[in-house]
């Protein structure tokens, strides 16, 4: 589990531009861990909104 966690901050500070942000904006793993969990939630809202207009896109199919 160790491995994991250091993997995953070492690919979070990598210096790009994506790391550069990152340092600028969490100053300590707990930052990391809240910012991650921000983008998590907003991932799972497109998630389900990407499910329901495929069902959406079914339905109107079936009817066809």
């Amino acid at each position: 589990m160790k491995k994991k966690v250091k993997q995953l901050v070492d690919w979070f500070y990598q210096e790009t531009d994506r790391g550069t942000e990152n340092v600028a904006s969490c100053k300590n793993i707990y930052d990391m861990v809240e910012r991650l969990q921000y983008r998590l939630e907003g991932l799972e809202n497109e998630h389900m909104i990407l499910l329901r207009e495929i069902a959406e896109l079914k339905t109107k199919l079936e009817s066809l």
